[in-house]
């Protein structure tokens, strides 16, 4: 799997590129400590899926393994452009309700950038919420 990672002041993205499998799952969660180190804000994260062709439960545990990670420190992730298969994967293993999957960049970020308690009061879908791709 080959990741590409942009940051900006708030928001760190991840395109994804390849099969999101073991053992390259590895790699994200190193690369993602990596793109962390020394940050002091609450960590933004966003993924994008749109090359991203499989993903296996050791790619979905990776994933849970970052959120569990940055969720105490404030921190968010959003999910971009999943393909019909990943999607489906993420409904039923019920990771949809716990990150938040977006169709489009433009959405996930204004998600991102919003203030936590923003995302209570102006409608943004609630983590523990009945999983929907926005």
């Amino acid at each position: 799997m080959i990741i590409n990672v942009s940051k900006n002041e708030e928001i760190v993205t991840f395109r994804l590129n390849g099969k999101f499998i073991s053992p390259s799952n590895r790699d994200l969660f190193e690369t993602v400590e990596h793109a962390l180190r020394g940050r002091v804000c609450y960590p933004k994260l966003l993924f994008d899926f749109k090359e991203v062709t499989r993903i296996d439960c050791a790619g979905l545990g990776t994933l849970m393994e970052i959120n569990a990670d940055i969720l105490p420190r404030g921190g968010r992730i959003a999910i971009i452009n999943m393909n019909k298969n990943i999607r489906n994967v993420t409904v039923m293993t019920q990771l949809s309700s716990v990150l938040e999957c977006y169709k489009c960049e433009n959405d996930a970020i204004t998600m991102l950038s919003a203030p936590n308690e923003m995302k209570k009061n102006t409608g943004f879908k609630s983590r523990f919420s009945v999983p929907d791709i926005k």
